[in-house]
């Protein structure tokens, strides 16, 4: 930062051994975070050298080595820990990267921009385009490559290519197909073309985050670049296309559009996650897409809202950056983008996209600028909107109506519960008691307390309030169990039809005497026998997970809502033990493997049918998909089932998937994730784990196998040794990798919710970590957040 005729240059870990400013020795002095310069000229030539240690870098950020391999991750600040610099994101700069390197152990050099220079072992890449240090990036190993190419609509031939370590190279043609699917998205979607001579992606296992998007050489988690059907979920398939797909789009809503400061992260997180979503549904089955994102906003973003790190999507203050990579920024975020889009329609959202980027391209700027130009570009006021901004927690907002048969109109109020008025669109159906539709549409609320009165409404309507899930809210209405039964059977659009399932299994789980559960598994019935989507009739028949459910209670009972959930899945099975393995035998077969909609539903069903069955006693059943499954999708369905009970194929069933996939870094971590999830894992089965020849502490994904897997694992995390193993594992992460400690740590966020035993079990631990001596920023600002 400067201040009059002095500059300040971020640097961390750094071991200065030169500085020269235009040939002279300059008046500087080393602080604890950087170099701080004085008595400086308006303009001159600074000429820094320094040394660093990426070998013993447990950080990953910065500069660090990954199987041997040298690469870097510099979101948000780890380019401070490559040399001094100006470190922050309005800082927009031309790159040039000299590299030199032993040929023979680091045949590939990349950085960067376009390769301008190159002889044995040393290159130059210089990047025409300005950009801040966040989104530099080297890369020196030894790697197979993947080449392809892609002509833009405007006729540029763009080199693509894909480094993996050599024993991954086969696994890689879906991303390069991904990829290229991506960029003619892109272009037909948004009508954005790449602007460069070449794209690489380099894929390295150990990654604290899914990748980074810096210009024209992305680094990946290999998680999200390697895949085929032998060891790749379906899931794992669309989750590697859309990280892709993500990662490109920042091309233009991130690197040639960037943020001003780091407040304005979902600036390009929020509206990219957008993009990626749609990316997704426009490929593959949108409904089910629009499911999957909200289940996972109310299960872990609304948890975050309601913790102690809530914070608006723009936030106002940091202790560390990294903690702020939240999904309030990203999803919730989306979700944001999404009520515009929703405002403005798909044409009025593009063209407020197009002022964007002739407006701003090559600038850093802020989220007011995007919100200007949808404004702008539209003639639409936005500014009661961005309370969505500034706001932290999750909207509350309860709806009631009262019907005038005279009239044929339905008086509707919305109140918003909060101390913040939210701008946001409703979208609505109305059905008669029969189930037809008698009319639909979109309510606009910005009202603290508001009146709408719906006409033409012939008869005294159900109404289905928030379709598509048009706003991140939580909604209270006056739906009886019976309405919603009505709704599961007579909505179109997918989201409602599941979410008013949900809405009853939350119901019979948590209060089940308010559930008349014959007319609920008679209309569920029904529902499973003449639909056709088997991806909905999948989603409606899952029930609402454990973490979900704790958020439903005022307090955290573990154990008891782990029984009341059992209970249901055994009332389930009272009902439907039949009619599930009929459909389970009806969708067995030797068909090769498809990632078409349809192919995708009727495994996803099948395995639901499966789990069910697993928990009735068909294990026999289980142990034949395990053994003759395949696909990845099938095979791990089967192993989660069989490590969930005790019966005599466990075992087996272990050392044939080691066995068959032990050289397979990322199979390897659903084998631990799978151990360390199941029911019947303790403690002293996680430690054995982490004593396993395949485990390592320091590479992320491993560990979060492992240990963030057992936090999952609730009825058996939740005990005074769990806790104390997990905080041995905070505090260990201090030391090596307080970036992924802190992501860990969150698991105690809600200790003050749960019954007053665990309550105080798990502060104290809390108490034992905020004492520790030499504690990072990372966890401090978790564990205080937690404890004040």
């Amino acid at each position: 930062m400067t201040n009059g005729n002095t500059l300040f240059l971020n640097g961390i870990d750094l071991e200065l051994i030169s500085i020269v400013i235009d040939g002279d020795q300059p008046n500087y002095e080393l602080q604890d975070e950087g170099l701080q310069l004085y008595q400086l000229k308006d303009e001159f030539v600074l000429e820094v050298v320094n040394r660093i240690h990426p070998e013993v870098n447990t950080s990953l950020n910065g500069l660090y080595q990954s199987s041997g391999n040298f690469c870097t991750q510099c979101e948000a600040h780890g380019f401070r820990q490559i040399t001094y610099y100006l470190d922050r994101p309005d800082v927009l700069s031309v790159f040039t990267t000299h590299i030199i390197a032993d040929k023979d152990k680091y045949p590939v050099l990349l950085s960067n921009g376009n390769l301008t220079k190159t002889s044995a072992g040393k290159v130059t890449w210089h990047d025409p385009t300005p950009k801040p240090s966040y989104l530099f990036a080297l890369v020196a190993g030894d790697f197979a490559v993947l080449e392809d190419s892609y002509t833009t609509l405007s006729g540029r031939e763009v080199a693509l290519r894909i480094y993996v370590e050599a024993h991954n190279i086969s696994k890689t043609q879906f991303a390069m197909d991904s990829l290229k699917r991506s960029f003619a998205w892109d272009e037909l979607r948004f009508n954005l073309e790449y602007d460069l001579d070449i794209y690489m992606i380099v894929a390295v296992d150990d990654f604290n985050m899914g990748a980074m998007e810096n210009k024209g050489l992305n680094i990946f988690n290999s998680t999200f670049v390697l895949a085929d059907p032998k060891t790749a979920t379906d899931k794992d398939f669309i989750n590697v296309e859309a990280v892709i797909g993500h990662e490109y789009f920042h091309n233009w809503t991130g690197n040639r559009v960037t943020c001003q400061d780091w407040f304005q992260l979902s600036l390009k997180e929020g509206l990219t996650v957008f993009r990626d979503q749609e990316f997704t549904s426009d490929l593959h089955a949108r409904s089910i897409k629009r499911i999957e994102d909200v289940n996972a906003l109310r299960t872990f973003q609304f948890a975050e809202d309601a913790g102690p790190m809530k914070h608006p999507v723009r936030p106002e203050s940091y202790i560390e950056m990294n903690n702020f990579y939240t999904l309030t920024v990203y999803e919730k975020g989306a979700e944001v983008i999404r009520m515009i889009h929703n405002f403005l329609g798909e044409s009025g959202f593009q063209q407020g996209l197009k002022l964007y980027f002739e407006r701003h391209d090559g600038d850093a700027v802020t989220i007011d600028d995007f919100v200007a130009s949808m404004s702008d570009a539209n003639d639409f006021d936005f500014k009661p909107f961005m309370t969505w901004y500034s706001c932290s927690g999750t909207p509350s907002v309860s709806i009631s109506s009262n019907y005038n048969e005279k009239e044929q109109s339905l008086q509707v109020s919305v109140k918003q519960l909060g101390e913040c008025t939210y701008f946001w669109p409703l979208n609505y159906a109305l059905f008669s008691e029969q189930g037809e539709k008698i009319k639909q549409g979109m309510l606009t609320v910005d009202q603290k307390q508001q009146e709408f009165v719906l006409t033409g409404v012939t008869s005294n309507p159900i109404a289905s309030w928030l379709r598509d899930f048009s706003a991140p809210i939580k909604l209270a209405t006056e739906l009886t169990v019976e309405q919603k039964i009505v709704l599961v059977g007579c909505e179109e659009d997918a989201f409602s039809i599941w979410d008013n399932a949900q809405q009853i299994w939350l119901s019979m789980i948590l209060t089940p005497n308010k559930v008349n559960e014959v007319n609920f598994f008679n209309a569920l019935e029904k529902f499973i026998n003449t639909t056709t989507d088997k991806s909905l009739v999948s989603e409606v028949l899952t029930l609402p997970s454990e973490r979900l459910l704790h958020q439903q209670v005022d307090v955290i009972d573990v154990f008891k809502i782990h029984q009341q959930r059992e209970a249901v899945i055994q009332k389930i099975l009272n009902r439907f033990e039949s009619l599930l393995l009929a459909i389970y035998q009806s969708l067995i077969n030797t068909d090769a493997y498809e990632l078409t909609p349809e192919a995708v539903g009727n495994r996803s069903l099948k395995n639901t049918c499966l789990h069910y069955l697993s928990q009735a006693g068909y294990l026999q059943l289980v142990n034949e998909q395990f053994n003759q499954a395949n696909c990845m999708t099938d095979q791990i369905a089967a192993f989660n089932a069989l490590l969930g009970c005790e019966n005599p194929y466990q075992g087996h069933a272990k050392e044939i998937f080691y066995q068959t996939y032990k050289d397979d870094v990322q199979v390897m971590d659903k084998f631990f994730a799978a151990q360390s999830t199941a029911k019947l894992t303790t403690v002293s089965d996680v430690e054995r784990l982490m004593t396993h020849e395949l485990f390592s502490f320091n590479t992320p994904n491993r560990l979060r196998s492992v240990v963030g897997g057992f936090t999952q694992n609730y009825i058996n995390f939740h005990h005074q040794d769990g806790y104390e193993f997990f905080t041995d594992i905070i505090l260990k992460l201090n030391r090596s990798n307080p970036q992924i400690g802190a992501r860990l740590v969150s698991a105690y966020n809600h200790w003050r919710r749960f019954t007053p035993e665990l309550k105080q079990l798990q502060k104290q631990q809390l108490e034992r970590i905020i004492q520790t001596k030499n504690l990072s920023n990372d966890i401090f600002e978790i564990v205080q957040a937690a404890l004040k």
